[in-house]
């Protein structure tokens, strides 16, 4: 595809910069440009001149605003039809193109100033206005309104594969792929058209002569003719088939006139059937085939000058020359004092808040078209349900009883430790001492004191040993100090704590008959503490918080809490939890 000229870059440049600076002179230079291709779009998309002309007016009102926001300002023309055409969605597009029936055939092309010989020549010859309205219908029917719309702004409107990406929301590889398909396919269509005009026509001709032959042969040629209409309206035309790696130009050349198909009698055609029948070709060597198979056809299509000049006709430049719409003389001096009246300025910011969010690019994003963004989020939420799903399955399939969490990303969880001291672990106390034993070791002598006092500490209710045999205290000694008070016990309460539901839980930790410092210790790292150590005085209380850790989906489980106090004595607290998402 051709690059525009530096003259139309140049243009845009200066229009959006004008823009942006607020010159009025920007704006009716922009609306002198675009004002009448904006219209003609909304027209023929929703088929409604009041409706065309709002849309026409907002999409320059949003310019002065949003327009100079664009990264590339040579997409001015893509982010003026993106933004007429993302209205025109939201207020519902027709399934088909509209065009005034009543009016004319132009001989330029729409987006032509004035005529020039090239483009007479290529309409001179063509039929009648009426005839071309049904020929464009037809060859519109056989596109979709996604499609229509796609040869409208490519064939009518003129916008390059670039261009048209960018107001439509895809690539320009895509853009250039659609408009050849939809050009293929309308091509065949026209084709069709023609076709069955000319049986049409050979038909009422023949009905039209006298009866001068015999029953016979009348009822022999009418068999004949009939099979070969039957034939040509089943037909269906054939897919175009690309061009050769070595004819890179083959499409842009002009198609060199084709000889009749093997087979068919030798029948001389005139300038004007030639285009006929080179239309017959691009629908299909079958069509061609079957067409020449019956000598009346051939012989009509050479006598007649309306099969002649429906021959001629082309979908490109058919939908260039369509009749375009007169542009209201009175919304020019609309869109200009919206723009430029102070007192508008909530009433521009209004407009512009409603055309949408603008792409990353700055260009107006349209609503049928997912984003960038919205196309990654739903691969990754894809992702995340077949995550979810499996994760489901498993626990259907583990059970209740099926413990750890399955989390994404994976948490490393810390080894699981369990502690085996204390008193109801039935472990040995610190310093190797059990309590309540003999005061001398097993290798001392009987009635020996000991020569190495206990490690175990004093408590309360132990009393002093005696005073030895034969020796008398002495009276004038002072008296012996108070001996410190000793750790009390450890009482942790509940003994099992069920987290269904919730995500944190308590655990109460108080002193009897003395103070207390303690450790804990979880088995599992899913299990959070709020403290891993400290002390209670005697008659106090503490809180200690659990916190299960989350994970986008957990599963049951349970573990254990240990605290261990000053004695080494072990209490355990049981946890279970149920199975969580997020």
């Amino acid at each position: 595809m051709p690059r525009l000229s530096p003259s139309e870059d140049t243009a845009d440049r200066k229009l959006v910069q004008g823009l942006n600076e607020g010159d009025e002179a920007a704006l009716a230079t922009l609306y002198d440009e675009y004002g009448e291709r904006l219209y003609d779009y909304a027209l023929s998309t929703t088929g409604d001149e009041k409706i065309a002309a709002g849309i026409v007016h907002d999409t320059f009102i949003d310019a002065c605003r949003r327009a100079p926001r664009m990264r590339d300002h040579l997409h001015l023309s893509s982010w003026l039809y993106g933004a007429a055409r993302r209205r025109c969605v939201r207020r519902g597009r027709l399934k088909e193109l509209h065009w005034d029936r009543d009016a004319e055939f132009s001989d330029t092309p729409f987006v032509e100033r004035a005529p020039s010989p090239e483009h007479a020549a290529v309409t001179s010859g063509w039929p009648p206005s009426a005839e071309l309205h049904d020929l464009l219908r037809a060859a519109l029917a056989a596109l979709d309104p996604d499609d229509q719309e796609v040869v409208l702004l490519a064939f009518r409107h003129e916008l390059r594969p670039a261009r048209l990406g960018a107001a439509l929301g895809l690539s320009g590889r895509r853009a250039a792929g659609r408009v050849r398909r939809g050009g293929e396919i309308m091509e065949a269509a026209l084709a069709a058209e023609v076709v069955r005009a000319a049986l049409a026509c050979v038909a009422s001709a023949a009905s039209a002569e006298p009866a001068d032959q015999p029953d016979e042969e009348e009822e022999s040629a009418q068999e004949s003719r009939s099979t070969a209409v039957a034939v040509l309206a089943a037909r269906a035309p054939e897919p175009k088939q690309p061009p050769a790696s070595g004819d890179a130009d083959a499409e842009d050349e002009p198609d060199a006139e084709e000889a009749p198909p093997a087979g068919a009698p030798p029948v001389r055609r005139g300038p004007l059937s030639v285009a006929l029948w080179r239309t017959l070709h691009r629908g299909g060597e079958g069509m061609a085939a079957d067409a020449a198979a019956d000598p009346s056809v051939a012989e009509h299509i050479e006598s007649c000058p309306d099969c002649q000049s429906r021959g001629r006709v082309r979908a490109a430049p058919l939908l260039r020359r369509a009749p375009a719409p007169v542009l209201p003389a009175a919304l020019r001096h609309r869109v200009m004092h919206t723009a430029t009246d102070p007192e508008l300025a909530g009433y521009r910011a209004d407009i512009a808040a409603r055309g949408g969010p603008l792409t990353p690019e700055g260009l107006p994003s349209q609503p049928d078209v997912p984003s960038p963004f919205t196309r990654r989020w739903l691969f990754t939420g894809g992702g995340m349900a077949g995550a979810l799903v499996a994760a489901i399955v498993a626990v259907l399939v583990m059970g209740p009883g099926g413990g750890g969490a399955l989390s994404w990303p994976p948490f490393h969880n810390q080894p699981s430790i369990k502690h085996e001291g204390g008193r109801d672990g039935g472990g040995k106390e610190h310093g190797d001492h059990r309590p309540g034993g003999p005061a001398g070791g097993p290798g001392m002598p009987p009635g020996s004191t000991g020569a190495t006092p206990s490690m175990r500490p004093q408590t309360d209710d132990k009393r002093p040993s005696p005073t030895p045999s034969g020796t008398v205290p002495p009276s004038s000694a002072p008296p012996a100090p108070k001996p410190p008070a000793g750790p009390g016990d450890l009482v942790v309460n509940p003994g099992t704590v069920e987290m269904y539901g919730t995500k944190t839980a308590r655990v109460s930790l108080s002193a009897r008959n003395g103070p207390v410092t303690w450790t804990a210790m979880a088995s599992t790292g899913e299990l959070i503490l709020s403290q891993m150590q400290g002390g209670v005085a005697k008659g106090g209380t503490s809180q200690v918080t659990i916190t299960l850790r989350t994970a986008l989906i957990g599963l049951p489980g349970q573990g254990t809490l240990t605290f261990t106090d000053s004695e080494g004595a072990a209490h355990q607290v049981t946890v279970k939890w149920g199975a969580s998402l997020l």
